[in-house]
């Protein structure tokens, strides 16, 4: 007996709630001290290593958030109603924690699970603690055309594979 495969889309086979893309963003949020920040992220996954369950994420050096995390090794990543909040997205994504209360000017709200902020507005939440973390450098990148894309300005990732710690729904 033969059997036959069918080719299908990524998409067909991995969850809305928790999908990652260019059409699929969610909110990055961390906190260092008395200060929280969140930020739009579109790149990322989850998947399994070291006998854990796992989110990958990648944050830009100069951003933000990326020292919040780096400060308390832990974050959550938030997914909300992409047609509701787009705006509220887009704005996260475009000014820097450093200069004002991103949060409050996306009227968006912070609530903590186990000391880990998270967006009140999501419709589920993933609570994460870094296990790894790896910075991207240009000798690490195969394709010339990736560098040329997305590295013109020198701005490199850090990689984070972090355990997750919760997973909360509405």
């Amino acid at each position: 007996m033969q059997h036959s495969f069918q080719p299908v889309e990524l998409e067909t086979i991995i969850s809305e709630e928790s999908r990652f893309g260019d059409d699929r963003w969610a909110l990055l949020t961390s906190s260092k001290d008395d200060k929280v920040n969140s930020m739009t992220i579109s790149w990322g996954g989850v998947g399994f290593i070291w006998s854990k369950h796992v989110v990958f994420i990648f944050v830009r050096s100069s951003r933000y958030t990326k020292e919040m995390i780096d400060a308390s090794d832990t974050f959550s990543v938030s997914f909300l109603d992409m047609k509701k909040y787009r705006g509220a997205m887009k704005y996260l994504g475009a000014v820097s924690g450093r200069d004002e209360d991103k949060l409050k000017g996306a009227r968006l709200n912070i609530d903590y699970d186990e000391g880990i902020p998270y967006i009140d507005e999501a419709k589920n939440v993933v609570l994460c603690e870094v296990l790894a973390k790896q910075e991207i450098e240009k000798g690490g990148i195969i394709p010339p055309e990736i560098i040329e894309k997305y590295y013109s300005d020198g701005d490199y990732h850090t990689v984070y594979i972090a355990e997750i710690k919760k997973i909360m729904v509405r």
